[in-house]
């Protein structure tokens, strides 16, 4: 792993071949039909600073403009991390417990099967619960957006999986739970938790935001800026400027799983940070809660405590990048990688569900995205 004080491994050679190479990898992805366009964005370690290599191909949508490093997508289940992280640091200041019951702070749960679930269950999910289920679909029609909502958390607590009490399973509803009580125990919504506790202090508030949360005007704003999704059936139109993810704009467009929109440097930013932590430059958090966050559970399963790990041969993250990488994947087709050996930062945000999620090229196109970035680094 690199060390304080060692020198810069990218020269300006190395830079060029990054930007081409990524250049190169986004038009492919265009031309083979993976997305209509792209962003990523790949930061490095230049001594002691970060460098930003940008690079954008494609169109909004077929048709559309050209996508730009400005252009805002919708980072789905990117979300978790950046609650995740919310959650360690409001831990560290007192004021949330990763051990806290999730029926202690949401009472309809009493009874369900996420009755005991705890915080720390929740967001490594290990409580038990559905990956998805489709509450959006059985909202009682009679319910106001208030009762709504609590009708879905409550009935989230409901929705399992067969699996054995403790097995790690990829949860939303488990997510869904978690943005609640971490909401809840932040005095006001879970935007503003997520705001306070990580995109402000990292200055990169007004460019990864929850759309739900935002004035009427600037959720207009902010959609002329973004790039669509998905022709959804059930709200029968392309999705432009508000969330994909179907419960999560049941929900109000704001959630733990989804909800949050933003810009791929904005994205790698926050990635840079928990390299820094995890290489001891920075106190956003501690090394050790990031190293509790990261660490195995019993069952051997990628996914951590906000974050998806590198397991396995076929794993997203490619062939080149250390057994130590650590990220997200989003359902809309976003990602962003941090590859502590080599401290570096790989972040992909696509609109690979427009015009539809029948579209799964990105499967393929992700680690080869990864391998290509990684051999142009190793030069």
């Amino acid at each position: 792993m690199w060390k304080w004080g060692e020198r810069p491994r990218v020269t300006s050679a190395n830079e060029a071949r990054i930007r081409q190479e990524s250049v190169r990898l986004l038009e492919a992805g265009v031309s083979g039909r993976v997305f209509p366009g792209a962003v990523a964005c790949i930061a490095f370690r230049r001594g002691r600073s970060w460098s930003f290599v940008e690079a954008t191909a494609g169109l909004l949508e077929p048709g559309g403009a050209k996508v730009t490093p400005a252009t805002v997508y919708d980072l789905a289940s990117l979300t978790k991390s950046f609650v995740a992280v919310a959650a360690l640091r409001m831990v560290e200041a007192g004021n949330l417990s990763l051990s806290a019951r999730a029926d202690e702070e949401l009472s309809d749960l009493r009874g369900s099967v996420a009755e005991g679930a705890t915080l720390e269950n929740l967001l490594s999910h290990r409580a038990g619960l559905d990956a998805w289920g489709g509450l959006y679909l059985d909202v009682p029609p009679e319910l106001g957006a208030s009762a709504a909502r609590r009708w879905m958390l409550g009935e989230a607590g409901r929705r399992t999986h067969e699996e054995p009490a403790g097995t790690c399973m990829y949860s939303d509803l488990g997510y869904m739970l978690a943005g609640e009580m971490i909401g809840r125990a932040a005095g006001g919504s879970l935007a503003d938790a997520v705001r306070t506790q990580v995109t402000e202090p990292l200055g990169i508030a007004d460019d990864v935001r929850y759309i739900g949360a935002l004035p009427a005007h600037e959720r207009s704003q902010l959609a002329r800026k973004a790039a669509p999704t998905e022709r959804c059936e059930w709200r029968g139109r392309v999705v432009r400027g508000e969330v994909h993810d179907e419960n999560c704009a049941a929900l109000g467009g704001v959630s733990g799983h989804a909800g949050l929109f933003g810009v791929a440097k904005a994205v790698a930013r926050f990635g840079t940070e928990l390299l820094d932590v995890r290489a001891g430059r920075s106190d956003f958090i501690r090394e050790s809660s990031l190293e509790r966050a990261l660490k195995e559970r019993p069952g051997g399963q990628r996914y951590r405590m906000g974050f998806d790990t590198k397991v396995g041969a076929d794993s997203a993250m490619g062939k080149r990048s250390a057994a130590s990488t650590f990220g997200h994947l989003g359902f809309t087709g976003t990602s962003y990688l941090c590859e502590p050996e080599r401290q570096v930062v790989m972040v992909l945000l696509t609109n690979r569900v427009h015009p539809s999620r029948a579209n799964e090229k990105i499967r393929a196109f992700r680690p080869a995205f990864h391998d290509g970035v990684l051999a142009a680094f190793d030069g």
